[in-house]
């Protein structure tokens, strides 16, 4: 019988193995990978294109034109679109991002063949309507508006424009000017430009079969071919650490919201995985030694994280909280002593080993099914890295002691480095 009285063991996690994609390509040179895995009938199709912020030539027009592609094509408006995914309980969705915009499908596997003539036609010939515009612009300008009444917002807005600059792709802001300067011909000549096939690559996972990519050849091995426009040559703004930004948006506001952090690099740096191993001991889950002491021992929050993003050309790190107006300056001397703690002093084994089986144990969780796998493969082949980097990844995570989380606080955690934001 079990004794529910004692904690069960700690059970390490022995290997960890990413599954190999298939690797093809259509006519017009369109890679695809390809993860056949899973027992249900199911498929997730994912069609990313190098067409987010990084690539376009005027503010937000990369977010307008993916969010104009489900306003229809010029069979077919958006009612009509919708209404056909959801009568085969198909999920049609787009995302931009800074570089990239993705468009996924999930569906049955039967139902691939029948949904895959709207989805080039989508691709193809979009519709892109007046009158969508309009609707769209003013939604988003609403949003905008309700947004920046948020804390949270423009602390995250102001923090990135001061790291990056509010000309780069990076760092600029969405205004009710740049919405305004937003029209048809300027999503069409971005559309145009940068929706083909040198610019796709292809991810489908689920229950796939020989007919699948035959499939895919036949509707998306078409696509046309144009020249890829070069994309502009952004500069960076000289780093700004050590600068500190304290703002009042209401006297009624009871809270502060906090972002301190700087930039750092992409994942193909050699440092980025020891870097985010020492993220994880400072804030990057719930028992890390931010949580610990503001929430734990002092009460300041309900929350504290640190967080990394990695972009293709660069990337930031930053912590990021929600305290009392009354206890920020107390908040704000605790995240900077436990930064210290970890530049003093190194973390003790067993925090480092419950630290290792904790990400450990993400990793593991991360592998758990197909279209988790599939996320894994995007994530290397959108960063321009191959499975090898994975491995690297995952024995960084096994063998890095103390002394290398110390040394990495020492090397990018140092105050006069870093960007401190706070609205209230």
């Amino acid at each position: 019988m079990i004794n529910r009285s004692k904690a069960p063991q700690i059970q390490t996690v022995e290997s960890l193995a990413l599954h190999q994609p298939n690797l093809h390509q259509l006519d017009n040179g369109i890679p695809v990978y390809e993860i056949n895995l899973g027992s249900q009938n199911v498929i997730k199709l994912e069609l990313i294109f190098e067409a987010g912020r990084w690539y376009e030539k005027e503010k937000l027009i990369a977010r307008a034109t993916s969010q104009l592609l489900k306003a229809g094509s010029h069979q077919y408006n958006a009612g009509q679109l919708a209404d056909f995914f959801e009568y085969y309980g198909a999920k049609l969705s787009i995302y931009d991002g800074f570089n990239t915009v993705n468009v996924q499908v999930y569906c049955l596997s039967k139902h691939l063949k029948t949904l895959l003539p709207m989805l080039q036609e989508l691709l193809t010939v979009p519709a892109f309507p007046e009158e969508e515009l309009h609707k769209l612009i003013k939604r988003n300008k609403q949003n905008l508006k309700v947004q920046l009444q948020k804390n949270d917002v423009v602390a995250y807005r102001l923090f990135t424009e001061e790291l990056f600059g509010s000309e780069h792709p990076y760092g600029y802001n969405s205004s009710d000017r740049h919405y305004n300067q937003i029209n048809i011909p300027k999503i069409q000549q971005h559309f145009q430009d940068n929706y083909t096939a040198n610019d796709c690559t292809i991810i489908i996972s689920g229950k796939t079969s020989s007919q699948t990519l035959q499939l895919l050849n036949q509707y998306f091995g078409t696509l046309p071919t144009f020249q890829t426009t070069t994309p502009l040559n952004w500069e960076l703004t000289p780093d700004i650490g050590g600068k500190k930004i304290h703002q009042t948006i209401s006297e009624e506001s009871l809270q502060a919201s906090i972002r301190i952090g700087r930039r750092t690099f992409s994942r193909a740096h050699p440092d980025c995985d020891q870097f985010y191993m020492l993220n994880m001991v400072l804030g990057g889950y719930f028992g890390a030694r931010l949580m610990q002491n503001l929430r734990e021992r002092h009460g300041f929050t309900y929350g504290v994280y640190s967080s990394i993003e990695t972009l293709s050309s660069s990337g930031y790190w930053y912590i990021h909280t929600d305290v009392g107006k009354d206890v920020k300056d107390a908040a704000l001397a605790e995240i900077y002593g436990e930064i210290a703690r970890l530049q003093d002093t190194a973390i003790s084994k067993e925090e480092m080993e419950m630290v290792r089986n904790y990400t450990l144990g993400m990793q593991l969780t991360s592998l758990d099914g197909v279209f988790n796998i599939a996320g894994i493969i995007k994530s290397l082949v959108t960063a321009g890295l191959n499975q090898q980097h994975y491995y690297q990844f995952i024995d960084t995570i096994r063998t890095i002691h103390p002394d290398q989380i110390q040394q990495m606080a020492q090397k990018y955690l140092n105050p006069d480095d870093l960007l401190e934001v706070v609205i209230e």
